[in-house]
């Protein structure tokens, strides 16, 4: 025994503290310290943190004798030591404070919320938007790609004919794509073939193809409501037909316009729908920027989820076409969420800070195109990467955070810091060992539940500001 202890102690001795890397394969074997002394992972303790959760409407607004105007009845100190604040300075909060000040017009108030896998499927997104369409009005799921790159069940179900295909700006970009043309959706979707520009149409293939969106069971209740149907789309080479269907009645038979990098069909529906479907046909396709299911005033918020992506691609969009779609949109708030995609494959402390000046490019072109919209950046919450048994915060991604932070407020734009929010270093273990599950056993990315809660701490943070709002104007009135 004391020849196996021997042995044991000069491997201990012998291996390097990153261990000996044979193929795919590392071989570890515990310090001395680690052996003797180590009392486990030491994983943040979020236990307050998911005790305290609470919903901030039933706490701030009651209903005075009229029903109509909120009337602020929770302390503000109290109210504030509850939620997890976004950072700002003077100018961004005079930005999202005449935001907010859209929610009492009766037009359509967009927020349009990009992200990376974290807020994929309508995670999170969902969640806010219905918080807001309860409390402002609206109805409706937004904007949605053409062609659906993953599942979306959560709030609407989609199903294409087999000839689609998606043209995302980000990732692997094809080269067969001789423009910059890409939507609001940094992607495009076909269903005929590319031809160059320098390649006339040909009349002997006749395209034809289909897709249908349909609300589902899991989806909250005002997401079921379609009132209104926008179809965005350009550069298309020749005319093409488009029926839409509302159940099994068509409602509007259009022909799309040929020789244009921006246009849009649009349609009311009928109340009852529940339903639609498209149907396209000629002998090309055109480039389907997005479709959009939303009433036609309220609060609507786009989930415009982006998997792969680091954020860097605004920039790489054609500016005066991005202007015209925008203007068209007329987004009031972006909420930016990036940052995890370049965690794991960040090492140097210059790539970190390229990534963060490379953002602040994204923020400017944004607010070239959209000079009134507010901004709120997101950083990426707590993310693990496994060192022998247990699983530690990737050491880079606190000053990806501070980046990202000194990025957005520099800028004269907003912060919320989820990595501090869900408890920040070492925190996802104790997300994903929770009982039930709030994060993946990917040590990444959120649970449904863990979305929501993470989505009702952003919302809280939101409509405390948007209190805060209402009370000072209160006072100066």
């Amino acid at each position: 025994m004391l020849g196996v202890f021997l042995l044991l102690a000069a491997a201990m001795w012998m291996t390097p503290s990153g261990g000996i890397k044979t193929g795919e394969f590392i071989f570890h074997m515990p310090s001395f310290k680690e052996m003797f002394l180590d009392e486990g992972p030491g994983y943040a303790d979020v236990s307050q943190i998911l005790e305290e959760q609470f919903s901030i409407d039933s706490l701030l607004f009651q209903e005075d004798g009229s029903g109509d105007e909120p009337v602020l009845k929770a302390d503000y100190d109290s109210l504030a030591a509850k939620i997890h604040l976004i950072d700002m300075g003077d100018t961004a909060r005079l930005k999202l404070y005449r935001f907010f000040d859209r929610f009492e017009s009766d037009k359509l108030v967009r927020i349009m919320h990009y992200g990376d896998s974290q807020i994929e499927g309508d995670r999170i997104t969902a969640f806010v938007r219905d918080k807001l369409q309860k409390r402002f009005g609206g109805s409706g799921i937004g904007l949605r790609p053409a062609l659906q790159p993953y599942d979306f069940i959560l709030s609407a179900a989609q199903n294409n004919s087999r000839n689609w295909k998606r043209f995302p700006l980000y990732g692997k970009i094809d080269s067969l794509v001789e423009h910059n043309k890409y939507g609001m959706m940094a992607a495009f979707s076909r269903f005929a073939p590319l031809v160059s520009d320098t390649i006339p149409v040909m009349d002997t293939i006749y395209y034809e193809a289909d897709l249908s969106i349909e609300k589902t069971a899991v989806s909250f209740k005002r997401a079921r409501t379609y009132e209104h149907f926008r179809l965005y789309y350009g550069n298309a080479k020749s005319p093409v037909k488009m029926e839409l269907m509302a159940g099994d009645s068509v409602i509007l038979a259009d022909t799309l316009k040929a020789h244009v990098d921006f246009a849009v069909a649009e349609v009311d529906l009928p109340d009852t729908t529940g339903r639609v479907s498209l149907r396209f046909s000629g002998y090309d396709s055109p480039d389907i920027y997005g479709m959009e299911l939303a009433s036609q005033r309220g609060v609507i918020v786009d989930n415009i989820a982006l998997r792969g992506s680091s954020g860097l691609f605004f920039t790489r969009n054609d500016f005066e076409h991005s202007l015209k779609i925008y203007q068209e949109l007329n987004p009031g708030l972006f909420i930016l969420q990036f940052g995890g995609n370049v965690v794991p494959y960040i090492t140097r402390q210059e790539d970190i800070e390229r990534y963060g000046r490379w953002f602040s490019a994204q923020i400017r072109r944004l607010k070239q195109t959209c000079p009134e919209a507010a901004i709120i950046v997101i950083g990426p919450g707590d993310m693990s990467t496994k060192e022998k048994d247990r699983y530690v915060t990737y050491e880079h991604l606190p000053y990806v955070v501070e980046v990202l932070k000194k990025a957005a407020l520099s800028s004269d734009c907003a912060f919320w810091d989820m990595y501090e929010a869900m408890g920040g270093y070492n925190s996802m273990p104790s997300w994903v060992n929770a009982e039930p599950e709030l994060a993946r056993p990917d040590y990444v990315h959120f649970s449904m539940r863990g979305a929501r809660l993470i989505a009702n701490m952003f919302y809280n943070a939101l409509i405390f500001e948007y209190s805060t709002h209402l009370q000072e104007k209160s006072e100066k009135e």
